[in-house]
């Protein structure tokens, strides 16, 4: 998996480091190799987490109504994030 090959609004997993298995909405991307995560809970849109793509791997396909939000620039909430994930029954549920 590449930074440039994800899309924001893609739901992925940590795979390594304390978070491991902990299920994120990839919100930014920093060119070339980091992607910024946020799950709504403990990491929220306003300080996402900074991972290396290789210790990430895709769960699912990107959440459309999430990717539009950001294509079009509109805002994305914290509950956004929390709502598309709890639609895949995200083990992370606190």
């Amino acid at each position: 998996m590449t930074a440039a090959g994800t899309i924001l609004g893609q739901i992925v997993a940590s795979t390594s480091g304390r978070d491991a298995g902990h299920v994120y909405v990839v919100v930014g991307i920093v060119p070339p190799n980091f992607l910024l995560l946020a799950d709504g809970r403990g990491r929220r849109i306003a300080n996402p987490k900074k991972k290396n793509v290789r210790h990430v791997k895709r769960v699912q396909p990107v959440v459309t109504h999430l990717a539009d939000k950001f294509a079009s620039g509109a805002k994305v909430t914290d509950e956004d994030l929390r709502q598309a994930l709890a639609t895949i029954g995200s083990p992370d549920k606190q």
